[in-house]
């Protein structure tokens, strides 16, 4: 009897611990990755009231919730006392589906402020 109770503990143990962020998702969550080396004092979406704040060279900012999003949105950066802007070369048309997405930003050889798009 003591086996058996002992089996279902660590059942029900294996299936909560068995969860992960994807199993409630129902909206589109995107990060920040600084690939840089600056510290990110703010990084706001253009037209969707978000900010993120303080991401520090190399680092990875927190989720935030969107409604609606694309592969690339238009960022205003302040890093060191600049900003920089970031406009995507392509409109995008289709919103992204349910899920986690990182948008990896550094700045090119031209010290532009670029976007590298990925899924999580």
């Amino acid at each position: 009897m003591k086996r058996f109770f002992v089996l279902i503990i660590l059942a029900v143990v294996a299936t909560v611990a068995c969860t992960d962020r994807d199993d409630d998702v129902s909206t589109v969550n995107i990060r920040i990755q600084n690939s840089s080396a600056s510290v990110f004092q703010e990084v706001r979406v253009v037209g969707k009231d978000t900010v993120y704040e303080n991401i520090t060279a190399g680092s990875y900012s927190e989720y935030l919730e969107y409604d609606e999003a694309f592969q690339a949105m238009a960022l205003t950066v302040v890093a060191d006392s600049a900003n920089y802007n970031y406009i995507p070369e392509m409109e995008f048309t289709d919103p992204l589906p349910i899920g986690f997405y990182t948008y990896e930003l550094f700045f090119d050889e031209s010290n532009q402020l670029d976007l590298k798009f990925k899924i999580d």
